[in-house]
């Protein structure tokens, strides 16, 4: 819940930590921001639709 708010808010909100103008800077910025998010979105993400969908190591498939 959360991360889909921060997601909206960053889109919806002109605020830009290193604005796009500055073409290759800008946009590494709203890439690491929107990869974040979506790392914690996995990371949250029920044990099941991660098996599901094939994003456990290997060692943590062993343990459980």
């Amino acid at each position: 819940m959360i991360s889909s708010l921060l997601i909206i808010g960053y889109l919806v909100f002109p605020f830009d930590v290193i604005p796009d103008f500055l073409v290759a800077i800008g946009i590494v910025d709203d890439l690491a921001f929107l990869s974040f998010i979506l790392q914690h979105i996995v990371k949250i993400a029920p044990h099941s639709l991660k098996e599901k969908h094939g994003l456990l190591a290997e060692h943590s498939k062993k343990v459980k």
